[in-house]
């Protein structure tokens, strides 16, 4: 059954980075033989949701190939999307310390540490990367591209520049409240973050 949950937390994690794409042929931690029968189970177990499932199905997989990056990888997701954040972040940890700069393995921990409510120092890092935190500095540079005078944005276009920077601290939601706080800027629509507009407030 599909739980019901305040996602709210939760950045927009790329969509191609949570696609799930066959191992590469090159990839030396995948054992995985791209014809095998998990395949097409996993695709049945994605469309209904079953992350149960698809958990032991992932768990079977790394009890046969327990150096598969891809099945290790997966798992990390099944476990995510069941809410276990704990066993998400300790799935990736195993990933992270074997390939600490894989850039999937770097968002997709930082999705989850933004989930869960969880900051950077939560996550025993092989080599920390630079992050993005919502301080003053964050909310200037959004001052900065607005100015007085300036149209409206959309929360989805400030947001993406920052998404362009690297790995962030926080979600649309928690730019979207800070920037309501701020009394430098005047936000339109705040009922939804997709149609919220800001602009700055004529001095």
């Amino acid at each position: 059954m599909k739980k019901e949950s305040d996602r709210n937390n939760i950045i927009p994690f790329p969509e191609e980075r949570i696609q799930r794409n066959l191992p590469s042929a090159d990839d030396p931690f995948s054992e995985l033989p791209v014809n095998d029968r998990w395949l097409d189970i996993e695709d049945e177990l994605w469309a209904k949701e079953d992350f149960d499932i698809l958990i032991c199905l992932h768990l079977e997989q790394l009890e046969k190939y327990p150096k598969d990056h891809f099945a290790r990888f997966s798992l990390a997701q099944a476990y995510f999307f069941n809410y276990e954040y704990e066993k998400a972040l300790d799935t990736l940890n195993e990933i992270h310390k074997k390939i600490p700069d894989d850039q999937d393995v770097l968002y997709f921990i930082f999705e989850i540490l933004v989930a869960s409510g969880k900051n950077d120092d939560d996550f025993d890092w092989e080599i920390k990367p630079d992050i993005t935190y919502l301080g003053k500095e964050t909310m200037d540079m959004c001052y900065n591209i607005l100015k007085p005078g300036h149209k409206p944005c959309f929360i989805d276009d400030l947001f993406k520049l920052f998404t362009d920077k690297g790995f962030l601290m926080f979600s649309k939601e928690h730019l979207l409240a800070a920037l309501d706080e701020d009394d430098r800027f005047c936000v339109k629509h705040t009922n939804s973050v997709s149609t919220a507009e800001i602009y700055v407030t004529p001095s």
